[in-house]
């Protein structure tokens, strides 16, 4: 396979519109993979949860899990991920030179426990070599402390803070940064704000609109 043309192209960022199976592996070498994939879910019954409207845009679509095996690609590589998804995913970062878990902590988590704890913990599994960990010291902490948001262009999106930090520890200034699982292209958003270079692949034409529009704005965000 030949890569196909770029949906949206500038400076820093370059997006595809496809299945990152294919594409991947046509891309050649990059400095970091950095991705929220979909994640693993399981159900946990009805309450405040299952009525949220966003929930019929997850189902099947971003709760289904991925095929790990992408992150075969990557020599350097961070993953956000679910509980679920924990022992595997650390299963195959344990055969790096070095890896790391990290989590997400949010003060504003939704208010939903049903008989658990309150989800405002969310993982990220770094698979890396001892020489690829960057970053001031300020960026180094196992946890990330910040706001989830309430308005989000994509179900399961991140905050443009939380993918900068992950950037700044896995990645240099001007490094290549590939996010096989692009959503509304928050990484690419990042990596203009952070001086890298990002390759974005995203299966779904509905969010390469939106994140096309959203590296078009003079103010990212």
């Amino acid at each position: 396979m030949t890569l196909p043309k770029p949906y949206y192209e500038d400076a820093h960022v370059t997006l595809y519109h496809g299945d990152c199976r294919e594409i991947l592996p046509e891309l050649g070498k990059f400095d970091l993979l950095l991705t929220d994939p979909p994640y693993e879910m399981v159900a946990t019954g009805g309450g405040i949860g299952s009525q949220r409207d966003y929930l019929a845009d997850i189902d099947g679509f971003t709760d289904g899990g991925f095929d790990e095996t992408i992150l075969d690609h990557a020599d350097n590589w961070m993953c956000f991920c679910a509980k679920a998804q924990l022992p595997s995913l650390i299963q195959r970062a344990s055969k790096m030179p070095r890896w790391m878990l990290s989590t997400w902590n949010k003060p504003n988590p939704t208010p939903l426990c049903n008989g658990n704890y309150l989800p405002d913990t969310e993982y990220i599994v770094h698979g890396c070599h001892p020489k690829r960990i960057f970053g001031e010291f300020r960026d180094k902490s196992r946890f990330i402390v910040f706001p989830a948001q309430q308005n989000n262009l994509h179900p399961n999106e991140k905050p443009v803070q939380v993918i900068g930090k992950c950037m700044r520890v896995g990645s240099q200034e001007g490094d290549t940064v590939v996010d096989p699982f692009a959503g509304s292209c928050t990484t690419g958003v990042a990596a203009k704000l952070n001086g890298r270079h990002a390759t974005l692949i995203e299966i779904s034409e509905r969010y390469c609109e939106i994140g096309v529009e959203r590296l078009r704005q003079g103010v990212l965000f």
